[in-house]
């Protein structure tokens, strides 16, 4: 956690040292996002499972999507917050088991963009750390009790090339395609299990940016 508060405070005095030559830019973002997922330990526990007569598929990827604030101190840099829950699911149909390892993320970002020359479009990379909390279950009617939470949390962080698109003077289309590092601890566990959401990620999105004062 240590870890976390120190990018995160450097994340903060980016924020603050870019030098702004205009009024700054605040906006807001909804995307939709595709994310890959490790889960190694998870997808062990669900072989394992299968073993014994289950028939569950390895959670692997997910569609997802989120909310964010943004705000461009200058044309140069861009820091964002945003939420982004993952989901992932698997059910068994031969026990009418579940397997679900849903988590919420709460990240913030910092992106330094290139100049183009194309006005209608800009390119920049970064990335930023995030805190992850996991809100599963493993639900199986033959054991008691047959809900069994799956719980966590811990930081991640990630990495990403962006850009962003206008499409009027108050909406942009935006994207983006990074890495994602986010090895969680599961709470409870007695063999050091972890829920790993560390894979590929990819998110296409409109931002809308509130009228500036004159």
């Amino acid at each position: 956690m240590s870890k976390f508060k120190t990018v995160l405070a450097a994340l903060c005095v980016i924020a603050i040292a870019a030098p702004v030559t205009h009024a700054a830019t605040i906006g807001a973002e909804v995307f939709g996002a595709f994310n890959t997922h490790n889960m190694q330990d998870v997808n062990d526990a669900l072989a394992v499972d299968n073993g014994l007569g289950a028939s569950f598929d390895e959670l692997s990827n997910g569609m997802t999507g989120g909310l964010g604030m943004r705000i461009w101190p200058n044309a140069t840099w861009m820091i964002e917050a945003c939420w982004e829950p993952l989901f992932l699911e698997s059910k068994s149909s031969t026990t009418n088991s579940t397997w679900n390892m849903d988590a919420n993320s709460l990240q913030v970002s910092a992106y330094r963009f290139f100049p183009s020359a194309n006005p209608n479009a800009r390119f920049g990379v970064g990335g930023g750390v995030g805190i992850y909390s996991v809100a599963g279950e493993n639900v199986d009617p033959s054991q008691t009790p047959a809900t069994l939470k799956i719980e966590g949390s811990g930081p991640g962080l990630h990495l990403m090339g962006v850009g962003e698109w206008t499409m009027s003077p108050s909406f942009n289309l935006t994207g983006g395609a990074g890495l994602r590092f986010a090895n969680i601890e599961i709470d409870r566990s007695t063999n050091n299990s972890t829920a790993d959401y560390s894979g590929f990620m990819a998110r296409v999105g409109l931002a809308f940016y509130f009228p500036q004062s004159k």
